[in-house]
């Protein structure tokens, strides 16, 4: 599936970061015994409705509808809990890497855009 970007920027991560993500099941729930098979990944770089992660996880390769996702982070100081769809992957190194489009969720859209800020700020006055 090809997927081009509609948005106006995306920040790319000089060291990746540390998230998890558990694969919805089949209905759209995230129930407690998914919690327990969370999965580690690197989030490389965002924008506020889109992610590219890297995991050496496979997800629903042999799905034929497409895989939802939660991916929990934090890119500034709170917790982020997207639901997200994988629409596109690419082998990389011993992994893969996956495009992962947030799914409708304005509230989480606009605290992505505020942590992102915040990270942001924070880098320029190390500098």
């Amino acid at each position: 599936m090809k997927f081009k970007r509609q948005e106006g920027f995306r920040f790319v991560f000089n060291e990746p970061i540390k998230a998890n993500f558990v694969i919805v099941n089949k209905d759209g729930q995230v129930d407690q015994i998914n919690h327990k098979n969370s999965h580690p990944c690197e989030i490389l770089d965002q924008s506020p409705r889109g992610i590219k992660i890297y995991s050496n996880v496979e997800i629903g390769e042999d799905e034929v509808q497409p895989v939802q996702l939660e991916i929990e982070f934090v890119l500034d100081v709170t917790t982020i809990r997207a639901l997200g769809e994988v629409v596109w992957t690419k082998p990389f190194g011993q992994g893969k890497q996956y495009g992962i489009h947030i799914i409708d969720q304005p509230d989480i859209v606009d605290l992505i855009i505020n942590e992102m800020k915040q990270r942001r700020r924070k880098e320029v006055l190390k500098k």
